[in-house]
């Protein structure tokens, strides 16, 4: 694992050297720059296959082509024999290598061939063309902007905003997408100028000229009716056993962060079986009771399969750390799993530096229950007339003897509301119409309203069936959510921790053959049903049994408690007002309901509390 950055223009060695350092922590080992006439290369290397001798970046034979690469290519053995036998000859066992005689003998259609996760630039010199490339769930990170004639790209914002031609100022338009998912939704970020390549893309840079292509596109619907569910399981369970296997090769020790939930288990479950020696296993926690807490769910499954279980239990203290989090994210993501993300990678880099997580199965195989929720409510719109649901059913459901989460999700169900609106009171990092309350009216002024929306359109609207309306979300989740949220936190805090995190269930082959499944094969008997089946005689039933259960952190106890005068000053001080973006009677009075021995919106407060300690870290 890497940190790799460039720029195409004038550059000298000393903004490349600063640029490429801002990222020592994804790549401790070693560093290695290129610098030729017009073009200059950095990388920083997190050493994992062939240690020793994968030192980048990497050449070709004749020294013409040159590549960074920040990733791992999981078939690169496979691929470096085809090559031999093609004439190419290799100095090196690292992956890396192959990237440049791949493109020798394919040019820029090598990317088909790679099973990975990958961000990689390859310079040819006799042609002056820079070929970018991203993997396709986008699991690797990749920013790039052009400024004033020249191109730069790198793994962080932070090694861009080293470059004399870019500062850090806000997208305002990017800052309301924000507010709106918790995180910005690519190729946006919020910083002025700076996009993110998307995932699937490559982009290549030539005379001048910024050309990004999709090479890879998941399509999701039934597009194998006459699969059974039996056979589906089988085939399933051979690419499982297979990737996972694929995600061990590794020159250093591996480790698996088991969160005690399906997934984590699933594959910490594939990865005993394929080894002969234990699996050293990660579970974080917190010193709460209740649904905050799954160390003892992993302890069951890590005795069950005979793991080196390690526990650790975080406190309210380690907020203290969000400041620094922040700026290892470069963009706010009020995901409040990040922190314990991070304390846990570091945890485990005491002994492992690559762990396996179980990442992207929700995506993967339908584990959300809002895809089920909002197929009803689309039916209960198509057959009951609105002011039965919103003038009889709505009320009642207010008065129904159901959790908070429940009532939230009858509420969605019986409102009328368009696709999108439907879909942001789900998702939403805001709720809508706070959201709206808490803007200024300069910053209103400034933005299009509607652009959260507008992200939303291309998968939703129109009637339906269940199994389009599903994959359609799915789809939605598997190009926004996943990419931007919960692989972009995985990545960063990992790096942050120097930690190569791998995520097998998202090995774009498995995606591939889960996407073309008939929805009644892949929900026959509720979500995951295929992972549930693959994994059940290795696993205790209580996991398998288990109903979906989101990884929950104490927000409405800390934002109430410990963090509540943190809070305050951050979000009621004179630096935060001056900066007009939001109402400030109206972020006091949100907070002002922080006075209540419990808070029911830290999700809110935490939103606005992230994205004000990214201004300060970086515009202040």
């Amino acid at each position: 694992m890497c940190g790799i950055c460039g720029v195409l223009g004038p550059i000298d060695a000393s903004v490349l050297r600063s640029m490429t350092r801002t990222m020592v922590h994804r790549g401790p080992d070693d560093e290695g720059f290129y610098l030729a006439d017009g073009v200059g290369l950095g990388v920083r290397r997190l050493s994992i296959i062939d240690v020793a001798g994968g030192h980048q970046p990497i050449t070709n034979e004749d020294g013409t082509l040159v590549v960074v690469f920040n990733g791992e290519i999981y078939n690169h053995r496979e691929l470096r024999t085809r090559l031999e036998t093609q004439g190419h000859r290799f100095a090196t066992r690292s992956d890396t290598e192959v990237l440049v005689h791949l493109y020798e003998e394919y040019g820029d259609a090598s990317v088909h061939l790679l099973q990975g996760m990958f961000a990689y630039a390859l310079w040819d010199g006799k042609r002056r063309r820079l070929l970018v490339a991203r993997d396709r769930l986008g699991i690797k990170p990749l920013y790039y902007l052009e400024t004033n004639g020249s191109f730069l790209f790198a793994s962080e914002v932070k090694a861009l905003l080293e470059h004399a031609d870019v500062s850090a100022a806000p997208d305002l338009q990017a800052l309301d997408l924000y507010l709106a998912f918790r995180y910005v939704p690519g190729p946006h970020t919020l910083f002025r100028g700076i996009k993110k390549l998307p995932p699937g893309h490559r982009l290549v840079r030539e005379d001048g000229r910024t050309q990004v292509q999709r090479y890879w596109d998941p399509v999701l619907g039934d597009f194998q009716s006459a699969i059974n569910l039996d056979e589906a399981v089988e085939e399933f369970s051979g690419l499982l056993r297979d990737t996972v296997r694929r995600h061990l090769i590794s020159d250093v020790p591996v480790g698996m962060l088991l969160s005690g939930g399906l997934d984590s288990s699933a594959v910490t479950a594939m990865t005993a079986a394929a080894r002969t020696q234990p699996i050293t296993t990660f579970t974080v926690g917190f010193d709460l009771p209740g649904s905050h807490n799954e160390l003892a769910q992993a302890r069951v499954v890590a005795k069950r399969l005979g793991t080196d279980h390690h526990e650790l239990v975080l406190t309210p203290d380690a907020t203290e750390l969000l400041p620094e989090l922040v700026r290892h994210l470069d963009e706010p993501i009020a995901d409040p799993a990040a922190l314990p993300t991070y304390l846990i990678c570091r945890f485990a880099r005491q002994m492992v530096p690559v762990v396996l997580t179980g990442e992207g199965g929700d995506e993967l195989l339908g584990g959300y229950p809002r895809y089920e929720w909002f197929a009803r409510a689309k039916l209960l719109q198509r057959l009951l007339p609105a002011w039965v649901r919103e003038g009889v059913l709505l009320p009642l459901s207010r008065i129904a003897p159901v959790t908070r989460r429940y009532k939230t999700a009858l509420d969605n169900i019986l409102a009328e509301r368009d696709d999108a609106t439907r879909h942001m009171h789900w998702v939403a990092g805001l709720d809508p119409a706070l959201r709206s309350d808490l803007l200024s009216p300069e910053l209103r002024e400034a933005i299009s309203l509607g652009a959260p929306e507008a992200v939303l359109t291309p998968y939703l609207g129109g009637v339906a069936t269940r199994a389009e309306i599903v994959h359609r979300l799915m789809a939605l989740d598997m190009q926004t959510w996943l990419v931007d949220d919960v692989l972009t936190k995985m990545d960063k805090m990992s790096m942050a921790a120097s930690v190569e995190a791998r995520v097998p269930l998202l090995d774009h082959r498995l995606v591939e053959f889960v996407a073309s499944l008939p929805l009644a094969v892949k929900l026959r008997h509720g979500a995951k049903t295929l992972l549930k089946r693959a994994v059940a005689p290795l696993l205790p039933a209580s996991t398998i049994r288990r109903r979906k259960h989101a990884f929950q952190v104490p927000l409405d106890q800390w934002v109430s408690g410990p963090l509540r005068d943190f809070t305050r000053d951050m979000l009621l001080d004179r630096r935060a007002r001056q900066r007009g973006w939001f109402d400030g009677s109206r972020v006091e009075a949100l907070l002002g309901r922080n006075g209540r021995r419990r808070c029911r919106d830290g999700q809110s407060v935490w939103t606005l509390l992230c994205l004000e300690l990214w201004a300060r870290e970086f515009l202040d």
